[in-house]
């Protein structure tokens, strides 16, 4: 009887399909024509930039050149990498971020009212990358734990090599280990202002205990999940810092200059992928009803109310695996009509950057309406981060957010998702190029990749329908 009761209270809102609402802004919305028509649309889109891209790019096994052009020449961009700019920002950053703990600690234990989680998940998860792939890594420069550790070596007069050398056969499997632990505690942690400061502080001592074992350098690079994640977001961004310089370079170009150096990294941007996916996925009425009508009868005597939370947990953990899995098994195809004499191995490490592009549209499409809808608060979060009914810069009384429209939403959710994957069929194409011995067996290997971002196109519009089309097509 629980088991009914709880597909009804699942199944009931999807029985009148003209109440529904669309991507939760509280606004009715049906779509100008049918789900199924932006699936057939989308597809396509890809299919005739396939098409588009492998005609006008046919020259084979040139070296990868891009023009630029130097930005740090003119007064504004040679200040803002000036030593003594950099210098403000890494103290403003390290303040932050010890601000954000000293708040959750001490403030109202209230996510609305307390400044460190409006900071955290909405200026800085979400934010800082929205901005590194406009303007590059900054994170490189401004991670707060990285800046601590060279103020200490530089107070110390000595480098931090580490007491052990780091097993380059480890690869990034630490970073992707904390990266699933930082998704999991935004998806399933309910953490609360408190809680976030107390992880922060368990990871910085975490930080300071890999520092010092395996060096500076090796954590930041392989293990520190955030300096990986910005790093292969930084990628994107059409301004690269080389040689005490800065230049303008072409978009996404980045992701093509080196290859994947370690399975592990392979599966990190894979989870970037995936994580996101998953987040919409486990809200959607199969795999809500999945659990209920499948697992929940035999699951439920063995772990009790946990029952449903490890379900998600462990649909989180394999959620990279089945990404993997359509990867794998198209590499395999690409391998066999192109006749390459590749390993499997070097050729999944050869092409995993073009995935970073749909990891990023995907976090795109499901969050950024959270920056316009939420980052406004942290303007009077400022006034009295505490919660404790403070104005210190008179604007405690801000409470404008911006609501976008529901078919703007939806629409710019398609546009980044064909975006994101037609890039992705352009990088592969120019990958091939390199890899593959001729233009047509470039061409060829990328008829499998056509295939792979057809997937995960039409994967990525069916999950983001979900709240308009309630599992149906």
């Amino acid at each position: 009887m629980k088991k009914i009761l709880a597909i009804l209270a699942i199944e009931v809102p999807f029985l009148a399909p003209q109440a529904v609402y669309a991507h939760s802004f509280g606004k009715l919305y049906s779509l100008p024509v049918p789900f199924w028509m932006y699936l057939y649309g989308g597809a396509a889109a890809i299919a005739v930039s396939f098409l588009a891209i492998g005609y006008l790019f046919n020259k084979k096994g040139q070296a990868i050149t891009y023009p630029t052009f130097e930005l740090s020449r003119f007064g504004l961009f040679s200040f803002l990498i000036s030593p003594r700019f950099l210098a403000v920002l890494k103290f403003s950053s390290v303040f932050l971020f010890v601000f954000t703990i000293v708040t959750g600690l001490f403030g109202e234990n209230s996510s609305y009212s307390n400044f460190n989680m409006t900071f955290f998940w909405i200026v800085f998860a979400l934010g800082l990358t929205y901005a590194t792939a406009l303007i590059g890594n900054i994170y490189s420069i401004i991670n707060p734990w990285k800046i601590i550790v060279e103020w200490y070596e530089k107070l110390s007069g000595s480098v931090i090599k580490g007491t052990i050398a780091y097993p380059k056969n480890l690869g990034y499997w630490p970073a992707l280990f904390f990266y699933f632990l930082f998704i999991w505690f935004e998806l399933f942690g309910q953490t609360t202002p408190i809680k976030l400061s107390v992880i922060l502080v368990q990871y910085t001592l975490l930080i300071l205990v890999g520092v010092f074992t395996f060096g500076k350098d090796s954590w930041f690079r392989y293990c520190e999940f955030f300096s990986v994640f910005f790093r292969l977001i930084g990628k994107i961004a059409p301004v690269e810092y080389k040689s005490g310089k800065l230049y303008l370079r072409p978009p996404f170009v980045g992701l093509i200059k080196e290859n994947a150096e370690h399975f592990s990294l392979l599966l990190f941007a894979l989870f970037m992928l995936s994580s996101t996916a998953f987040d919409g996925f486990k809200e959607t009425l199969p795999w809500v009803r999945f659990f209920w009508q499948y697992v929940d009868d035999f699951a439920r005597p063995i772990l009790g109310s946990n029952a449903y939370s490890i379900f998600q947990t462990v649909g989180l953990l394999f959620s990279p695996l089945v990404f993997l899995v359509i990867y794998l098994l198209l590499i395999r195809l690409a391998k066999t009509v192109a006749k390459s004499s590749l390993s499997m191995k070097d050729l999944s490490l050869k092409f995993a950057f073009s995935l970073i592009p749909i990891a990023f549209v995907y976090n795109i499409a499901h969050y950024y309406t959270l920056v316009f809808t939420e980052g406004p608060n942290i303007i009077r979060l400022v006034s009295d981060p505490l919660g404790f009914g403070w104005n210190l810069f008179n604007t405690a009384d801000y409470y404008n957010s911006f609501i976008l429209g529901a078919n703007f939403v939806w629409h710019s959710q398609v546009a980044f998702i064909l975006l994101g994957h037609i890039v992705g069929v352009y990088l592969a194409h120019l990958v091939a190029l390199n890899v593959f011995t001729s233009h047509k067996r470039a061409l060829l290997s990328q008829l499998p990749t056509l295939i792979l971002m057809v997937t995960y196109t039409m994967i990525g519009l069916w999950i983001l329908s979900q709240p308009i089309t309630g599992g149906t097509l």
